[in-house]
């Protein structure tokens, strides 16, 4: 029996579900590509919540001090100890695919404004001039230092020096070795660069010389860890589709499914792909694994 399945539909319709849930817009009429892109591009720049490493740089250690808003940096380095939710203090425009944060693209840099009111027309924090600055990875967040929101602040290379000297450990493997990086840039000339959508995918810092965690940008602004990850999951469809079409009876039976009663389908289940049998209520793969054909035959 060969058993014709839309997989490519139950993803898109997976994701435009969740995108009306969590009030992100995103439109119906796109092709899957364009729909996962737009899916992937908003969820690479939140911030999961979990647990990770806190660090804090001993120069904002001081800051944090004097600073007229010390009350807003320590709430937040103290969510960010708990595990806590850090995206309310990100820009207002985070769910929208077309904005694209250069920082968090090319360095895993975030900001966060200083305020702990709540805009009323948002689930942000009121938008403040006075932002905080975090290197966050999978599992470590170092909170930088603060600065005002002025042009050349977001292709400051201070930054990454913050980090090179004091967590050098964390970015080791983004690090080429040393040597120089030509033409020279400002950080003025570095945000104009990111702004017209092009990369510098190589900055130095000291005498080292480290490229972007994401790989760089395409000339839309998404980084290339989205496209990567796009192309991967539409294979990955493609390839289980084609397998369970192709051995449908012997996957039942596998699996100790009725033929008859068998209901395949891509579903995101904590925002995570995966295909599921629905009359049983199991998962049968996680995204990006496929079917071991071998073992089904057997």
């Amino acid at each position: 029996m060969c058993k014709i399945f839309d997989f490519q539909n139950d993803l898109k319709e997976a994701i435009l579900e969740l995108a009306r849930k969590m009030g992100i817009k995103i439109t119906h009429n796109m092709s899957l590509q364009d729909v996962l892109q737009d899916y992937l591009t908003i969820f690479h720049k939140i911030i999961p919540i979990k647990q990770r490493a806190v660090f804090v740089c001993p120069q904002l250690c001081c800051e944090i001090l004097t600073h007229p808003k010390s009350k807003e940096i320590k709430t937040i380095i103290d969510i960010a100890k708990r595990g806590g939710n850090l995206n309310p203090f990100q820009n207002k425009r985070l769910l929208q695919s077309k904005f694209h944060d250069h920082m968090i693209t090319e360095w895993n840099i975030y900001h966060f404004h200083l305020s702990l009111e709540l805009d009323k027309k948002s689930r942000f924090v009121k938008q403040v001039n006075a932002l905080l600055f975090a290197y966050i990875d999978e599992d470590n967040i170092v909170f930088l230092g603060t600065d005002t929101h002025k042009d050349d602040v977001f292709g400051n290379i201070k930054w990454l020096t913050l980090l090179h000297n004091n967590f050098p450990q964390l970015i080791q493997r983004y690090k080429l070795g040393e040597g120089n990086v030509y033409p020279y840039l400002s950080a003025k000339d570095r945000q104009r660069l990111w702004n017209y959508g092009h990369t510098t995918f190589m900055t130095k810092v000291g005498n080292s010389v480290y490229y972007s965690p994401n790989g760089g940008r395409t000339l839309d602004g998404r980084n290339f860890m989205v496209i990567r990850k796009m192309i991967s999951i539409l294979d990955w469809i493609d390839l289980v589709q084609k397998q369970l079409s192709e051995n449908y009876e012997l996957v039942c039976m596998k699996l100790n499914i009725p033929v008859t009663k068998a209901q395949f389908k891509v579903l995101i289940h904590n925002g995570k792909i995966g295909l599921f049998e629905l009359s049983s209520s199991q998962q049968i793969l996680q995204g990006g694994n496929s079917f071991d054909l071998s073992k089904i035959r057997e």
